[in-house]
This record gives C-alpha cells, structure tokens and sequence, in this order.
C-alpha cells in the first residue's frame, strides 16, 4: 500500500478509475500495481477526501407530491412545487432551492427570462447551481430596482450574477423601482430607456416572481419608499391589500390597488404580468399566506414554489 505521502499516485488511480472509466484490473496494467493493491489505493483515496463521490438526487429538496396535487386541482395552477420542510429549519432556502431545480426544466425553451426581486428570489440566484441556457438567452429585470434593500439584493447587479452561472445574457433596468411621486413616475415611465426596459420586460415568456405580505419585510421597505402621505396611507389601509407582486399591490381577492401605489411603481403591472406565459411565484412561511392567496387570486400565477406549511395554510383557506 503506498505512503499517505505518495498523493500523486493516489490521485492518478482515482482518476484513471472514477474519471476514465477503467477497471481495477486495467488502473493496475496501466501503473503497474495488483488489482488488491488498486482497490485498497481507491479506498484510501476516499477516506482521505481525495474523491467525494455524491448521488445527484441524494441533495435534491424533499418534495410534498399530496399538497402539490392539491394546490393544482384548488387554485387551478399549472403546476405546483412544494417543498417538504419536516427535516429543515430553513424554509428559505428549501423553497429557494426547489424552484433552482426546476429552473433548467421551464427555462429550457425561454428566449427571456424575467426576475423580480426580494429575499426568496435573492436566495434562489444564489443557491442556483452553474446551468447551460442557450446563449442568445436573456436574464432581464421585471422591474426597476431597489438600491436601498440592503437585506434583498435585486436589480442589474444580481441579474448579472445569474446569467453568468447560466451563460446568457443580463439585460439591465436603470431606474429605481420605487419613486415618491406620480409625477416623478410619469417623468421617468416615459424615458426612452425606461420604455426599453419595459418592452423587454413584457415580451418575457418565463418570469420568477417573490410574493410579499402587506407591510412584512419586503413589502414593508417597499411601501416606506413610496413616502405616502398621511391622507395617502389611510386610503391604502381602506382598500385592504394583503399583499404584493413587483410592488403592485393586491387584495385578498386578487384585485390590483389602484393610485396612489400603483403611481409610485416603474415597472410593469399585473396585467403584464398574466400575460407572460409562464409565471412562478415564490413564497415561504405560514405567514405569507394572505399575501399568497392574493397573488393566486389575481390570475398572474401558473407555477407556485412555496414549503408544505404554507401549502397547507393556504388550503385551509381555500376550504
């Protein structure tokens, strides 16, 4: 057996047998050694952490087959992706995950690709692993961005991020996403690079969406950059929004809020949104589960990634 110093030959074995696809008995012929003397070399090349050797399907999320059917057949959604959190503390990142798995499948025949923003999103772009689009593919912005959400990195920057781990290409949205006046929102939806930016975000035919709830996290920075009036916020509380998508807000039964939130807002709308072909949103959390059923009530939705608690809060709602 050779020295734990003799690394070289460790690694030449290894390579010959787990890159090259040769046995043990032609990686002895090739350096020499007893079949005997290959095996236990392979064996210390694992032990040692030379060769990791991993199951692609042992890492995937654990996913809930029950609740997924039951959400399609109760929201009528295309296809639902749930994830199965009974073993993980972080909902985030399982449901961040699984939507990643899924990418390469509904992207597989996508020319553009659209993103909003907020945690889940950031997290998907994140944990997403390198995967091969085609390279006339465009990554763009459904809306402008939020330079001031330090806790949900969003906008070019993170586009770009993505489309390199992908090897397409970033489209770019300058402008913020949130502006304090209607009449800063008019001024700036009618440059002629903002309204590049929005043909380009609706001639997307896949977008990925993060589902806020009204005034929790995300959603709460994004009404505090509107910077509404007293008179103004009271008319929002009036309409009761549960929620929102794109910072367009929503009730409970799916409808958009009209001004003054949708006048702060450059970025498409709702209506936008329904029409791209594929919509997945995204959501964790029991909490998120008024907002989220706002957001299927809207009809924007065709594919929802969320975890099985929120999945069953959201029936339990539906019933």
């Amino acid at each position: 057996m050779p020295a734990k110093r003799d690394q070289q030959l460790l690694i030449d074995a290894a390579r010959l047998y787990y890159v090259d696809g040769l046995d043990q008995g032609q990686v002895g012929a090739r350096l020499g050694l007893s079949r005997s003397s290959v095996s236990r070399i392979l064996h210390e090349a694992r032990s040692s952490g030379l060769v990791q050797i991993r199951v692609v399907g042992d890492d995937r999320t654990v996913r809930n087959g029950d609740l997924e059917r039951r959400l399609v057949k109760a929201f009528g959604l295309r296809e639902a992706l749930v994830a199965d959190t009974s073993t993980s503390t972080d909902r985030l990142s399982s449901v961040a995950r699984l939507a990643g798995e899924s990418f390469a499948r509904l992207a597989s025949g996508s020319s553009r690709i659209g993103f909003g923003w907020g945690l889940t999103i950031a997290r998907f772009i994140d944990l997403l692993p390198e995967t091969s689009l085609r390279p006339d593919t465009r990554i763009v912005p459904l809306v402008g961005g939020m330079p001031t959400l330090d806790s949900a990195p969003s906008g070019n920057t993170h586009l770009q991020i993505l489309a390199d781990k992908c090897g397409a290409v970033a489209g770019r949205f300058d402008a913020p996403a949130i502006v304090e006046s209607a009449l800063t929102q008019q001024a700036m939806m009618n440059e002629s690079s903002v309204q590049a930016s929005l043909a380009e975000a609706r001639s997307c035919d896949l977008g990925f969406v993060g589902i806020g709830n009204y005034e929790v996290q995300t959603s709460r920075a994004v009404m505090n950059a509107m910077r509404l009036s007293a008179t103004e916020k009271s008319a929002v509380e009036a309409a009761r929004p549960v929620g929102d998508m794109l910072g367009r807000y929503y009730t409970i039964e799916g409808v958009p809020l009209g001004p003054p939130t949708s006048e702060r807002v450059i970025g498409i709308d709702l209506d936008d949104l329904r029409r791209i072909n594929t919509v997945v949103g995204l959501a964790t959390g029991r909490a998120k589960a008024p907002g989220t059923f706002g957001a299927l009530g809207t009809g924007a939705l065709d594919i929802l990634a969320v975890d099985d608690v929120l999945a069953e809060a959201l029936l339990a709602m539906k019933n």
